[in-house]
C-alpha cells in the first residue's frame, strides 16, 4: 500500500512540474514588433512662493547668566498662537521682549511681553492649516545687547521617512 502511495505522489509531482512549464511557442527566433512609446512633455509647474518673511533666521543666546526662556504653542483647532515668558536667570536684566508674528498671508503683527512678569502671555490669531513664523527678540539693559532667542515656523512640520 505504501508503494502505491509513493508512486501516486511521484506521478502527481511529475504532472504538476510538466503543467507548470510554458505552453506558448518559442519566439526567440523572431524579433518583437516595435511599439511606440508616448513621449512625456515637460510642463511648467507653478512653484509655491514663500514670502521672505516666512524664512526663519539665525538665533543667538546671551551667556548663561543672562538667558531667559519663552514658550510658543499653536492651537491645532483654532490656529491661535500663544507666546509665554517663562523667566530665567537673566530676567532681572531684561529691558523688553518683542514678539513678531509673520503670517502665511504676508501680514505681520508685533506685540510686547512684560519683562518683569513671568507667565505673561501674548496671543496671535494665526491660520488653522498654515505655518506662521514667530520671532522673539530680547533687549537687555546696559551693554548686554539685544538677542533673537527664538525664530521658527509653527507648527513644526516633521518629515517622516518612508520605511522600505
Amino acid at each position: 500500500m505504501k508503494k502505491w502511495t509513493a508512486i501516486l505522489v511521484i506521478f502527481m509531482a511529475t504532472a504538476l512540474i510538466l503543467c507548470a512549464g510554458c505552453t506558448g511557442s518559442d519566439s526567440s527566433s523572431t524579433t518583437p514588433a516595435a511599439t511606440s512609446q508616448p513621449t512625456a512633455t515637460a510642463t511648467a509647474a507653478a512653484e509655491p512662493t514663500v514670502s521672505p518673511d516666512l524664512i526663519p533666521g539665525p538665533t543667538n543666546q546671551p551667556e548663561g547668566k543672562y538667558q531667559v526662556a519663552v514658550g510658543v504653542d499653536k492651537d491645532s483647532v483654532y490656529g491661535t498662537i500663544s507666546v509665554e515668558f517663562r523667566g530665567g536667570m537673566g530676567q532681572n536684566f531684561v529691558n523688553n521682549i518683542v514678539v513678531d508674528c509673520y503670517f502665511a498671508d504676508g501680514s505681520h503683527e508685533t506685540k510686547e511681553l512684560s519683562a518683569d512678569k513671568v507667565g505673561d502671555t501674548v496671543t496671535f490669531n494665526g491660520g488653522q492649516k498654515t505655518q506662521d513664523r514667530i520671532k522673539v527678540t530680547v533687549t537687555y539693559d546696559g551693554s548686554i545687547g539685544s538677542y533673537v532667542i527664538y525664530d521658527s515656523l509653527i507648527p513644526h512640520k516633521e518629515i517622516i521617512p518612508m520605511v522600505k
